[in-house]
């Protein structure tokens, strides 16, 4: 019997978020997801999408002939055929790089293939979920090729964020991105500029680590 996976949309766009900004990329968003943050952007996703089989998502990996894979969701790591699909992509020639985007509450040690990088993406208090602190700590000891892209809406938002840093300070290798969170009250342009403000006012901070305020460009210039 052949492996499937749920899938809710497949498209080509560019990485509209942290440290490959910019790259084209062919994304696989799986569906499905049990965190429920109140100001997801992808809520459709949450349904349960059309199934296909991962020799055919293969075929479409290849076709696009993109060499930056995407998968995210929903949350992936809930699919229980993820480390199938990871590992198929890895092995395809005309695949560089393949990103995993994960809210980090879910740990798998199943994914270490090497064309991987996995970017937790925890969801800050204004979500209304909890912060999945010891998870991310068991991805950060895990993993290599992992970095953390922390969203933020307010000063709540970022003292969060400071306590997990200062806490993982020697776990934590890869520059911090912090990622303007939009919400539907509050125009995203002006929210990444307040975040900005916020975040370099703490001189402390940015010289304590090396940090990355990268709003979703996708969403500022119209892209999906």
């Amino acid at each position: 019997m052949r492996s499937s996976i749920a899938i809710s949309e497949l498209f080509t766009s560019l990485q509209g978020e942290g440290l490959d900004l910019g790259a084209p990329s062919f994304f696989i968003r799986i569906s499905g997801c049990s965190i429920g943050c109140k100001y997801c952007d992808t809520k459709y996703s949450w349904k349960k999408g059309k199934l296909w089989d991962i020799d055919s998502l293969v075929k479409e990996v290849l076709k696009s002939k993109i060499p930056e894979v995407i998968v995210t969701g929903g949350e992936p790591v809930e699919e229980k055929n993820l480390s199938i699909l990871i590992k198929r992509l890895s092995d395809l020639e005309t695949v560089r790089k393949i990103t995993l985007e994960t809210c980090g509450h879910i740990f798998r040690d199943d994914l270490k293939y090497p064309k991987l990088k996995i970017v937790l993406s925890p969801k800050p208090p204004t979500m209304e979920v909890d912060f999945p602190t010891e998870t991310l700590e068991k991805f950060l000891t895990t993993y290599e090729q992992v970095y953390i892209k922390f969203a933020a809406y307010d000063q709540k938002d970022l003292e969060v964020i400071k306590e997990f840093a200062y806490k993982n300070k020697n776990l934590i290798r890869a520059p911090i991105v912090i990622q303007p969170l939009e919400v539907p009250f509050e125009d995203y342009s002006y929210t990444s500029k307040r975040i900005f403000e916020l975040v370099i006012s703490d001189k402390k901070f940015i010289n304590d680590f090396e940090i990355k305020i990268i709003p979703q460009i996708h969403k500022l210039i119209g892209l999906k």
